[in-house]
């Protein structure tokens, strides 16, 4: 699915025994995995939604959109108050204003080339 979206695949790094989501919601065409998207949190207080992806194929037929409101329902519902996110592109701004999102100064830092 990575692959699909243009992503590096991260192989190594998904199935490191220490890596855990808070929780993930993915969307399936029979066996095929369409949308998929992870979520961390401390669970108390904050949460980062780490990825949102469908197949290319699936894009533009609401599967992000349900992905994204079924996430920020449970975080709602569990008591989760802030919630962030990055996006690489600013031509996605405006889809995640829709959920209210809104577009804070920030910094990343890659530490690891992969």
């Amino acid at each position: 699915m990575r692959e699909s979206v243009g992503w590096n695949r991260l192989e190594e790094e998904f199935s490191h025994p220490l890596l855990r989501d808070y929780f993930s919601i993915s969307c399936w065409d029979d066996e095929n995995l369409v949308g998929y998207l992870s979520v961390v949190s401390n669970g108390v207080t904050d949460a980062y939604i780490q990825d949102v992806m469908v197949a290319p194929a699936f894009q533009k037929k609401g599967i992000g959109t349900r992905l994204m409101e079924h996430a920020l329902n449970k975080l709602k519902t569990e008591g989760i108050y802030m919630v962030s996110l990055i996006y690489g592109d600013e031509s996605l701004r405006a889809y995640y204003e829709k959920f209210g999102f809104s577009t804070m100064l920030s910094g990343q830092l890659e530490l690891k080339e992969i």
